[in-house]
């Protein structure tokens, strides 16, 4: 069952390529370098909420994303086809360092030649997790990144899986960062069917 997950968040075609974490640092720097340009002022953009409480899952997405759901694994895209985002319960039960460890060898084998950039904590929303970073080749011989997150309840372990261009755009990256800071995980419910 793992396996069906791990290709359902990985892809046949990683569409593109992937999310760098780095990134942010490269973007924090850019818009900080800016000098004494004031700021343009935020606009608020419209949100789409989705809430899964089968799989005690929930996050916000601008609605510019397309959403599109196969089996239990959500994919978002962005607007310029150059970020994917997936979100998958692939397990019950706290499994983290087993969902980590697969994701990190169907990843490495999809983009080969990659690397690990990064492995260490991290949060999802609010919920401690585990994270790594790897740069690989993509379709089309691009260098493509890879950012996942890995986190678990005692009820269910959840992957999301950031896959953007080897430099994505700042506006991606504070795209993709507000997406994962919407991620609330909670005790998964039984939907009751409605009475006819």
């Amino acid at each position: 069952m793992l396996d069906r997950f791990l290709e359902a968040l990985t892809g046949r075609r990683v569409g593109g390529a992937l999310f760098v974490l780095g990134g942010l640092v490269v973007a924090a720097a850019v818009l900080t370098a800016r000098g004494n340009d004031s700021p343009p002022k935020p606009r608020i953009q419209p949100t789409r909420l989705v809430s899964v409480p089968q799989l005690g899952l929930a996050f916000a997405h601008p609605r510019a994303w397309k959403r599109t759901v196969s089996g239990q694994v959500i994919r978002l895209r962005s607007p310029d086809r150059s970020s994917v985002m997936t979100f998958a319960s692939p397990v019950s039960g706290r499994q983290p360092a087993r969902v980590k460890r697969a994701l990190r060898v169907a990843l490495l084998d999809r983009l080969k030649p990659a690397k690990i950039l990064r492995d260490g904590p991290a949060k999802l929303g609010r919920q401690e997790a585990s994270t790594f970073e790897l740069r690989g080749t993509g379709p089309k011989r691009r260098v493509t990144r890879a950012l996942v997150f890995v986190a678990g309840t005692r009820f269910r372990t959840y992957a999301v899986t950031l896959l953007t261009p080897a430099r994505p755009s700042a506006k991606r990256l504070a795209e993709a960062q507000q997406i994962l800071a919407t991620v609330s995980l909670s005790q998964p419910r039984t939907l009751r069917k409605k009475k006819r």
